[in-house]
């Protein structure tokens, strides 16, 4: 449900471009990462790192009042306690990095698209895509974890990940299923990123990296789980409807689909992140209701649809292929 509007509402709103500016630039400065490791005060804070004393009094004293970090008794900051255990890896400056880079893009191309002009990407070079790729495992690994642990994947053996990434979602679900193998379907570059990291490791043997189009390639078939965990907002309806219909192709008869996406319930201004990522993605791509899923899935030859909500604005949704 939206929020009520009201004038104080409206400015609050008006300021969200500060907020996000200030969490971006206060990971940039690494100020996130140190406030989670232990606290400090501001003047030992702008030390530590060389940054000027007055800008990080000032930021903090935000950041506290956004509730990201916490202003301790001492007068010492740290980083909130929910937010700490996703910086101990220390890859989630890259999303905020990814974040930062949209903030500009949005201010530079929003309104020349509203006017008619093309919202043209930006093509990525090979450091471009191990950035994205580092974002989107970043961010992914949080929101994978979640869905392994909300859905019931514990009878799946073969998983195919379309649009995997990395492979974030398929490590989450492994390690949650100790007998599931994974083929992770991604374009050749990410593959190689994606081989690369699990290389070494207790699941390099389970899970396989595969260069190629998730949609017009082919796998093959015997999966009894076929995975699209935040791919098809990339696509238009009709090439949305293609890769459910390959995901489906895929799999053996009473296996199952699971799409993770973000949710808009129907009603595109319910949820913001939804209809907010919907503008993100221009006319490349949509976010999409539940009734649009369940058609895609329908067409695809899909029945038993189902949903579990993984979080304030995202859901999984589950539908089988009839046995």
């Amino acid at each position: 449900m939206a929020q009520v509007m009201d004038h104080d509402r409206f400015q609050e709103l008006l300021w969200s471009f500060a907020a996000h500016r200030v969490i971006t630039v206060a990971g940039r400065t690494r100020m996130l990462t140190a406030l989670a490791g232990e606290g400090l005060r501001a003047e030992e804070l702008a030390a530590r790192l060389h940054l000027a004393p007055l800008p990080v009094r000032k930021l903090l004293a935000a950041l506290a009042a956004l509730g990201v970090v916490d202003l301790c008794a001492d007068g010492a900051y740290r980083l909130a306690a929910a937010l700490a255990p996703m910086f101990a890896e220390g890859d989630f400056p890259a999303f905020l990095e990814h974040s930062h880079d949209m903030y500009d893009a949005w201010g530079e191309k929003l309104e020349p698209w509203v006017r008619g002009a093309e919202w043209s990407g930006r093509r990525r070079d090979a450091v471009g895509i191990a950035r994205f790729g580092a974002a989107m495992h970043a961010m992914g690994r949080t929101v994978a974890a979640r869905v392994a642990e909300a859905v019931d994947i514990s009878a799946s053996r073969r998983m195919i990940d379309l649009g995997g990434g990395v492979g974030q979602y398929a490590e989450a679900f492994c390690r949650a299923n100790p007998t599931l193998t994974a083929v992770v379907v991604d374009v050749p570059e990410v593959a190689r990123l994606g081989r690369e990291r699990l290389a070494g490791t207790d699941l390099e043997a389970r899970i396989a990296f595969e260069g190629g189009d998730y949609i017009d390639g082919s796998s093959g078939s015997g999966f009894d789980l076929a995975l699209l965990a935040n791919v098809l907002h990339q696509e238009p309806a009709d090439r949305a409807a293609a890769l459910v219909a390959r995901a489906a192709s895929e799999l053996v008869p009473g296996g199952r689909m699971l799409v993770v996406d973000f949710t808009i319930e129907g009603e595109p201004a319910s949820i913001p992140v939804g209809a907010l990522f919907a503008v993100n993605m221009r006319s490349r791509g949509d976010t999409y209701s539940e009734g649009a899923l369940r058609g895609f899935a329908a067409s695809a030859g899909l029945a038993r649809f189902s949903r579990t909500d993984v979080g304030s604005h995202r859901a999984a949704w589950s539908a089988w292929k009839p046995a």
